[in-house]
């Protein structure tokens, strides 16, 4: 900064205000400086920044431990938006593996004060990991909804497209068909979100459908075993995929026999033959988002508390 303050007739303080893109300055002079700093190879020292601002240029991205291969394709994706956002401000990812019962490696983290801020992948019913959050005073988003009105959240407006996707699914169904909806496990607060889109759809058709919900992983081959349905709602890719499975087993014909849909899409639904009808959400844009509003949190801005990120209605061939 000496550098160029010297050769450009400035003062170090307009310069730094210049390179950190301040407002104070006018236009001209900032363009002049980074044009200047652009062509002669001039980059920031970012850990002496780091050190000034007293920051660890980290964030975290919390995942659970628990996740299974199916599961991870999600995380995976949205880890790679984090990532990549993260790296944008020159910052790195650290990752937390958490237990539903057991959040000791984020507490480490927090109290060894390794990161400015944190993103969480998948929030819990009156999940833990927030109160912890909110204890050490860290700046941190959520993606998904339902954490409180006083945190921020990322979502894809989950309960709305799911009525909505409920709607377009029952569209090609005869009145008086039967539907089951199968949820994944109530303690994930997505599901909880999902079952809400689902209850809210079959409400607002006008035509009469005969529903019912299962819960329990236990109980998806009794349901199936106990009664002809004319269409299966799954809360996600990883329960669908458990329940094409039985109906193979059973020599239930997907798109013929029954229809069936998912309300959130992968590879593995889309390849399927035939192909599964779907919601889909771009985990990377979630991440992405995540990243852009925790660093912003970290950096000391106001940020709205509900983001949105856009899905699409895949309605393929097991729905036809």
């Amino acid at each position: 900064m000496d550098d160029i303050a010297s050769e450009l007739g400035l003062s170090k303080s307009t310069v730094s205000r210049a390179l950190s893109d301040s407002g104070r300055i006018s236009e001209e002079t900032k363009k002049k400086v980074q044009d200047f700093a652009k062509k002669h190879g001039f980059k920031p020292n970012l850990v002496a920044k780091a050190l000034a601002g007293q920051k660890t240029l980290n964030i975290a991205a919390v995942m659970p431990f628990e996740a299974n291969v199916t599961q991870m394709m999600f995380f995976h994706e949205c880890l790679s938006g984090i990532v990549g956002r993260a790296a944008k401000d020159g910052y790195s990812v650290l990752i937390c593996m958490t237990e539903s019962k057991d959040n000791e490696i984020l507490e480490s983290v927090l109290i060894n004060k390794k990161v400015d801020s944190v993103v969480l992948t998948q929030l819990k019913h009156n999940d833990k990991n927030v109160e912890l959050l909110k204890k050490y005073s860290v700046p941190f988003v959520v993606i998904g909804s339902g954490a409180g009105e006083d945190v921020v959240h990322v979502d894809s407006r989950m309960k709305e497209n799911c009525a909505e996707f409920t709607r377009l699914c029952l569209n090609n169904l005869k009145v008086g068909s039967h539907v089951l909806f199968v949820c994944g496990s109530l303690d994930v607060e997505a599901n909880n979100n999902r079952l809400s889109g689902f209850l809210s759809g079959m409400e607002d058709s006008s035509s009469d459908f005969q529903y019912a919900i299962c819960t329990e992983a236990s109980d998806f081959e009794d349901e199936i075993s106990l009664k002809s349905w004319n269409m299966i709602l799954c809360s996600d890719d990883v329960v669908c995929m458990q329940i094409l499975e039985i109906l193979n087993n059973k020599k239930i014909a997907v798109g013929k026999d029954l229809k069936i849909a998912s309300f959130h899409d992968s590879v593995l639904l889309e390849g399927h033959s035939p192909s599964i009808s779907a919601l889909k959400v771009d985990a990377s844009s979630l991440g992405e988002k995540a990243a852009e509003l925790s660093l912003a949190l970290a950096s000391g801005k106001e940020c709205e508390k509900l983001n949105y990120v856009d899905c699409a209605f895949m309605l393929r061939e097991s729905t036809e």
